[in-house]
């Protein structure tokens, strides 16, 4: 059975791992590592998912800031990553929904991501430029994407990611 729980530092390496399995390249890898150096790192975000106490899968929601409207306390969410011989079982999914769940309890208003429509709107998300937010990353807008999960803001505008976002 699947069990989602905060990161910890003993699962750091095993974290790396899932990442580097589960995309073409380590950049995902390295991004998740610079991420948890920054002051927009939330360790209650950055869950893991063990089966049987292994670690398959990954997500990590961090600070982002809306430049109009500081007091907005949004995230992103970037990156989720399985391992590819768990994928297919609902992992990433039950990732996602308790990163978002977590995200609400914490008092946090908004989660941007960058990812496939078709998956992501199932959990809320929607084109995050039809309510006014510039994408900060030459990317198609209909991947650009925002979930409300405590006050919803009318409020657009510009986001700052946080700086290892720029090197990947």
């Amino acid at each position: 059975m699947v069990r989602i729980s905060q990161e910890t530092t003993d699962d750091e390496p095993a974290v790396d791992a899932v990442h580097t399995a589960a995309f073409p390249s380590a950049d995902e890898a390295e991004l998740v590592a610079a991420l948890r150096q920054t002051d927009a790192f939330v360790p209650s975000l950055s869950l893991v998912a063990r089966d049987d106490g292994t670690v398959v899968g990954h997500v990590l929601c961090t600070r982002v800031r809306v430049e109009d409207d500081p007091s907005i306390r949004a995230l992103t969410l970037a990156p989720v990553a399985v391992r590819p011989d768990e994928q297919g079982q609902g992992i990433g999914s039950s990732l996602v929904q308790t990163a978002l769940d977590t995200a609400a309890e914490a008092g946090f208003d908004l989660v941007f991501l960058h990812g496939d429509p078709d998956f992501y709107s199932r959990f809320g998300f929607h084109p995050a430029e039809i309510r006014g937010f510039e994408n900060p990353f030459e990317t198609p807008p209909e991947v650009f994407m925002v979930a409300t999960v405590g006050d919803d803001s009318d409020e657009g505008g510009p986001l700052s990611y946080p700086d290892p976002f720029d090197h990947i």
